[in-house]
């Protein structure tokens, strides 16, 4: 059952039904509340047996309230008496006058009232329930009411069994009420009163447009109530990233870990799909010649069907599948909170929030057309971070034990971020490193510098990371020099900078620096660097593959093969393909399959086909990171905000 229910329907100007038998409930039921409490738990009578068919017939929708869900569990008077009080308030709108709704959702027994009555609005002002009664009646237009409910227990955790929350929400929600109505925000005047009544507290919400005519869309209504449900259930979400619900917080963690672990195995692993290289090189056929914009939505008819039919035989993939199928699994967790009927899946081709795999596959087909140079480790989480041991030889050869000393204090902040050790403290570690940083080491200046980067042991901060970078560089560590270039190229944390980027890894390659031979040999081939040349980037590559760069040696083996920008020398590019596999390089491996048992053009597809495999898991994994992190990533204003109403309810803190 959803945790939020949201039902909006409309009044049309001048229409109204009318029932006696309801009417009359509306008015007698409070008697009934005087009882002892003995009846609540007594069957539900004949009479309210009766009355509830008939609710559920006139009204089917109401079968999906708290209330109905509750009596279906227990019927008792107790649970017939709430369904039918509430089935009646929340379709008074039918049963009455327009006018009547409004005095009646004001005045109710126990609404809470802001003076004489219950009705609040958008702005802090005296509201005449005579002239609102009378606005709302003659109004011309389309009248929308809306019933926002939520169980007892979770309006309590939540901060919202009061009107003052409600009004706050709404108000806050005002722009997004009128874009749920289609018509600009002057034109909207709503009018609300919250009901603090049984177990299940809500608020009725009486909303048209003095301009436009409002109008609602499946799709927006959709919208509309998972926008209501984020804001409310906002310091929930919180607290569920945060280990306060604890299983869901497992569920998704472990959803994350088996998309990243699929996403693995699809890089390194072999993929061979003979109808996806089919359909490849009729996508090739169709774009020879074609000189319109080379994007999917530009494109011929034609030629989107192949595009659409390659994603489909990509998605068959058992691996994409279940990357798919996790995918839905995190959609719905959020979609529950606020309906119970989940989203129907649909082909991944027709999912418009993976439609960049479409202009993947289209860049795929023009590399192969125009016999492109590509770079199969961009679609890695490569080891951007060198390890520590290429990086820290000189801090482990001598025993320092002087605390005053950089190197002794290095030491020590290796020590207390070692998990494994007793000494495991990750706060006094940072103080050593900034020690051993402010005396002048570079390798306390990088790791601090590299720590910040990636939000390892501190909170993730580019400006002190490039910060301490530059300290680094300024001492010529050639590890700062190389993530330094790594970062301007890259342009994902700072704006790409390739003038910074060649810089930086030329400082690095003077060092000798395999990384930034093979990263700078990239940036010539792409055009980045600032006199990019053909022959640079081969004596880059070639002296990377001598110290033993995998990459470097598969680059420059498949350039050898396919003679791209270089003569063809088979001997050579076996050589360098054969050493890089055996470093463990898939695509490599699979070169010098293809290479001896099929053509250049077959193997060249493979690749196409690889990587596109590759991609698409990644767009599927970066798609559910977002959502994992939705609610994660609250900024500090509103996490006092949290504490400090906690405090104020007299909850304990954390």
């Amino acid at each position: 059952m959803a945790k939020f229910i949201l039902k909006w329907r409309y009044i049309k100007s001048g229409s109204a039904k009318h029932s006696a038998n309801l009417v009359k409930y509306i008015v007698t039921r409070e008697g009934v509340e005087l009882c002892d409490e003995s009846w609540k738990h007594q069957p539900a009578t004949q009479e309210q047996q009766r009355l509830i068919k008939e609710l559920t017939s006139d009204f089917p929708d109401s079968v999906e309230s708290f209330e109905y869900q509750d009596y279906i569990s227990k019927p008792t008077k107790s649970s017939a008496s709430e369904f039918i009080s509430r089935t009646i308030e929340e379709n008074v709108d039918l049963i009455g006058k327009k006018e009547n709704y409004v005095g009646y959702i004001a005045m109710r027994t126990r609404v809470e009232k802001q003076g004489s009555h219950g009705l609040f609005s958008q702005k802090d002002e005296v509201i005449n329930l005579d002239e609102v009664s009378k606005a709302v009646a003659e109004h011309e237009g389309a009248v929308w009411t809306t019933i926002m409910s939520l169980r007892r227990e979770d309006a309590e955790r939540l901060g919202y069994d009061n009107a003052s929350a409600w009004r706050e929400m709404l108000r806050g929600q005002s722009l997004k009420l009128a874009k749920a109505m289609g018509i600009p925000l002057p034109d909207l005047r709503w009018y609300a009163a919250f009901h603090n009544e049984g177990q299940h507290p809500h608020i009725h919400l009486v909303s048209y447009s003095v301009g436009k005519e409002p109008y609602m869309t499946e799709q927006g209504l959709l919208k509309f109530k998972s926008d209501f449900a984020h804001e409310i259930f906002r310091n929930d979400y919180y607290h569920i990233y945060q280990d306060q619900t604890a299983h869901r917080n497992a569920l998704r963690e472990l959803g994350h870990k088996k998309i990243s672990d699929i996403v693995n195995q699809i890089n390194i692993g072999a993929y061979d799909n003979e109808t996806i290289k089919i359909m490849l090189r009729e996508l090739v056929n169709e774009l020879d010649g074609y000189t319109g914009k080379m994007v999917y939505g530009y494109m011929p008819k034609r030629a989107k069907n192949i595009v659409n039919g390659i994603v489909d035989e990509l998605a068959k993939d058992e691996r994409i599948a279940e990357l798919y199928n996790l995918w839905y699994e995190q959609k719905e967790n959020i979609v529950r909170t606020y309906q119970d009927t989940m989203p129907q899946h649909i082909p991944l081709s027709q999912n418009k929030e993976f439609r960049t795999i479409k202009n993947a596959v289209i860049q795929e087909a023009l590399n192969l057309l125009n016999n492109r140079i590509t770079f199969e480790d961009d679609l890695f989480e490569k080891p951007t971070f060198v390890s520590d041991d290429e990086v820290e030889p000189s801090y482990k050869r001598n025993p320092w034990t002087d605390p005053e000393d950089m190197h002794y204090q290095y030491r020590m902040a290796k020590k207390c971020l070692d998990e494994n050790s007793e000494e495991y403290d990750p706060d006094e570690a940072i103080e050593w490193l900034y020690s051993s940083a402010e005396q002048g080491y570079d390798i306390a200046m990088y790791k601090l510098g590299k720590m910040y980067l990636r939000g390892d042991v501190v909170n993730k901060d580019i400006a002190r990371a490039i910060f301490w970078l530059q300290k680094a560089d300024e001492q010529n560590n050639q590890y700062a020099q190389y993530l330094l270039g790594k970062i301007y190229m890259n342009g994902i944390d700072v704006k790409a900078d390739y003038f910074k980027a060649e810089e930086m890894f030329t400082k690095a390659v003077s060092q000798g620096n395999i990384y930034a031979k093979y990263s700078l040999a990239k940036m010539h081939l792409k055009g980045q660097a600032q006199y990019s040349n053909i022959l640079t980037a081969v004596r880059l590559l070639t002296e990377a593959a001598n110290q033993g760069n995998q990459w470097a040696e598969y680059q420059l083996g498949k350039m050898y093969l396919y003679g791209q920008g270089i003569d063809k020398n088979y001997d050579e590019a076996v050589r360098l393909l054969t050493s890089s596999a055996n470093r463990g390089n898939e695509y490599a491996q699979r070169l010098l399959d293809n290479y001896y048992t099929n053509t250049y053009s077959n193997s060249a597809t493979v690749l196409a086909a690889l990587r596109l495999l590759a991609r698409l898991s990644q767009i599927i994994r970066e798609d559910a990171d977002k959502r994992s992190k939705t609610g994660r990533t609250i900024d500090r204003k509103l996490m006092r905000k949290i504490e400090e109403k906690k405090m104020a309810q007299g909850q304990k803190m954390g």
